[in-house]
């Protein structure tokens, strides 16, 4: 992931969640432009070593600086393999960065892809401008998003024009 300031660089932040003594330090972030650790905690952590992946539940909260991930179940495949496939995060996810916030049913981090996918009531939110639809696959290495209406649905956007002047 580049450092490039991106106004929906928060959704970035599955496509890096995972715990420093996984993945080299390097790898290890939440947020593209933070040194500070990743703190994950939850009701539980299970490893699974020979089938390549491990779980944590119960009230997940992964913290990065101001970075916050929160989701019941967290998923990682490929931890053992030196190279991290997918990130699952479901139940019910929030993330904020303190300018932007996500919420969906679902996200998946696919690093193959270099995608992250958001499912299930997804809704964007900065500042006063708001996106929801159901479905959000954003591209991390080059910024791209694409937004889906749910079934029968529409993509909905909602934008403030704070530099319009007032009609008299």
């Amino acid at each position: 992931m580049t450092g490039k300031a991106n106004k929906l660089s928060c959704l970035a932040a599955l496509a890096t969640l995972i715990s420093p003594t996984i993945l080299a330090p390097a790898q290890a972030q939440l947020t593209s432009n933070s040194t500070d650790p990743i703190d994950i905690t939850g009701e539980q952590f299970e490893a699974f070593q020979e089938k390549d992946y491990a779980i944590w539940t119960g009230d997940v909260h992964v913290v990065q600086g101001t970075t916050i991930l929160t989701a019941p179940k967290l998923t990682m495949y490929g931890v053992g393999e030196g190279g991290l496939r997918e990130i699952h995060a479901e139940g019910g996810i929030r993330y904020t960065n303190g300018e932007e916030a996500i919420s969906s049913q679902k996200a998946i981090y696919d690093a193959d892809q270099e995608t992250v996918l958001f499912t299930g009531n997804v809704v964007v939110v900065q500042g006063e401008q708001v996106l929801s639809g159901g479905r959000l696959i954003y591209h991390t290495q080059t910024g791209e998003i694409k937004f889906t209406a749910a079934d029968g649905g529409r993509v909905r956007g909602i934008f403030i024009n704070n530099n319009a002047s007032p009609k008299s």
